[in-house]
């Protein structure tokens, strides 16, 4: 497979999720023509065959292969005990990477379905590996949660919405065994799902790449600094750094945060009509938006972060976020 020609690319969704793949779909075949072959991999956990042949059908319009992989099978062994913070099943499909591909695929970029492709991939699709298991951005997870999956606080956690992966070095070193034994060792209820468990077996071995490649929600409601003291970061990318990602991002991240969901009512993520156009030129342009699904506690602490003092907005993060971990 010649890398600099050919893209592979996952997607893990339900069908409450087709419609967001298939928009993110279309931005990464808008945005990266350059390749000759881009194949994508659907890692499909129950979509209906309407929205089947609507992800099919932007496949032909760009001339790219699309392929469904049904994860029925692989999912029905995990054990899990999610709690009252659910996600979707699907969440957990990427575990499966290594032994649901064909073994000629030596990596594979997965995207979340909450993503927009605005550049090409071509520099993180071509980034050295080496004996690294995965390549990702930082994320803004604070140093507990760190700890109880096992890391020290210094070591970095990746954001598993957009990762570049080695999918030989997960074959080589089976992977998918760690990650179904560190579920086990979690009854199930991993810190932050399969993050967690992705961030814990492979350790020292992430590559870290600019943020630009996955620009979160938290990056634009937050300044690196603040980013730092609320999640008890001791590092995290700088000021400089995140100002270019956010003026000219490859991969946008709607991720859930204080500024809601591009879906949603009530949005105020400042990059909300990028998701809005791609949107409307796919086969969901006319469905509506949905009810404004955020928390009211993060609908009330988005208003009192937007109109109070960002040093005491902090210190009611800081201190909600030390009270969450105690009762845990």
């Amino acid at each position: 497979m010649n890398e600099n020609q050919s893209l592979c690319v996952a997607y893990a969704a339900d069908d409450n999720y087709a419609k967001y793949m298939g928009i993110s779909m279309l931005s990464l075949f808008r945005s990266n023509k350059e390749f000759a072959e881009i194949t994508v991999f659907v890692l499909d956990c129950g979509i209906k065959a309407s929205n089947r042949e609507k992800l099919r059908s932007i496949a032909e319009e760009y001339h790219r292969e699309i392929y469904f992989k049904s994860m029925e099978k692989a999912v029905s062994g995990l054990d899990l005990h999610m709690g009252a913070r659910k996600i979707s099943i699907a969440s957990y499909a990427r575990l499966f990477l290594s032994s649901i591909l064909p073994e000629f695929y030596d990596r594979i970029l997965y995207l979340d379905c909450d993503t927009i492709v605005r550049g090409s991939l071509t520099n993180y699709w071509k980034v050295d590996l080496e004996d690294c298991m995965v390549a990702g951005v930082r994320d803004t997870v604070d140093s507990f949660f760190l700890k109880k999956i096992g890391l020290n606080p210094e070591k970095v956690y990746v954001n598993a919405g957009v990762l570049l992966i080695n999918l030989a070095g997960w074959r080589k070193e089976h992977l998918e065994g760690q990650f179904m034994d560190f579920i086990r060792k979690f009854d199930g209820k991993v810190p932050h799902h399969d993050q967690g468990v992705i961030n814990a077996v492979c350790r020292n071995r992430k590559r870290i790449v600019s943020p630009e490649f996955n620009v979160t929600s938290n990056m634009y409601s937050f300044s690196a600094k603040t980013i730092k003291r609320i999640y008890f970061m001791d590092s995290f990318y700088s000021q400089e750094e995140l100002e270019k990602a956010k003026n000219d991002p490859v991969i946008l991240h709607f991720t859930t945060g204080l500024v809601g969901r591009p879906w949603e009512e009530n949005c105020t993520h400042p990059e909300k009509e990028e998701y809005g156009n791609m949107a409307q030129a796919s086969p969901w342009k006319d469905d509506p938006f949905l009810p404004d699904s955020r928390k009211l506690s993060v609908k009330v602490f988005s208003g009192f972060y937007r109109y109070t003092p960002h040093f005491l907005s902090e210190a009611v993060y800081r201190y909600a976020s030390l009270l969450t971990h105690r009762r845990e």
